[in-house]
């Protein structure tokens, strides 16, 4: 079978992802494959490449609705003009979020690796690990510094 006409399953292999998925994707709209008169879905190289940028979208976090949102966009638009208004408008947005969250990882990451340092320090020690079983732990000290260590100590 031909690269234009792929038979779900082979999709699946291909892409490394379950027949359910693409059916579900399917199911959201985001994928309109080309159905026989008996039923079979055929997917051609377009769909082979939208169903890649759907799942590198998902593997990053993006929401299906957004994905949706980006997709559906630019069918509802009459000229392209508008079409690169809106669509720049749903990306732009989509790039801020990003942004923001990669904001948040790097101070997760800083907060991580504090705790990491903090926990690290109790190597060899044989007290109980809390405030009660060591309460001359430098941790007790730095509960209220490091949000995290409060949930690994108690």
């Amino acid at each position: 079978m031909s690269l234009n006409n792929l038979k779900i399953g082979e999709v699946a292999d291909r892409l490394n992802i379950t027949v359910r998925t693409i059916r579900y994707y399917e199911e959201e709209g985001l994928i309109e494959p080309y159905r026989t008169s008996g039923g079979t879905r055929l997917y051609s190289e377009h769909d082979l490449a939208r169903l890649k940028a759907i799942i590198h979208l998902t593997e990053n976090g993006f929401p299906l609705e957004i994905i949706r949102v980006i997709k559906q966009t630019r069918e509802a638009c009459t000229t392209g003009d508008e079409g690169s208004n809106k669509v720049s408008g749903v990306i732009g947005t989509a790039i801020e979020d990003i942004e923001n969250r990669i904001t948040n990882l790097r101070s997760l990451k800083t907060e991580l690796v504090a705790t990491k340092k903090q926990v690290e320090k109790c190597v060899g020690c044989t007290n109980e690990p809390s405030s009660k079983g060591c309460p001359t732990c430098h941790i007790n000290n730095k509960l209220d510094d490091i949000e995290l260590l409060n949930l690994v100590w108690k």
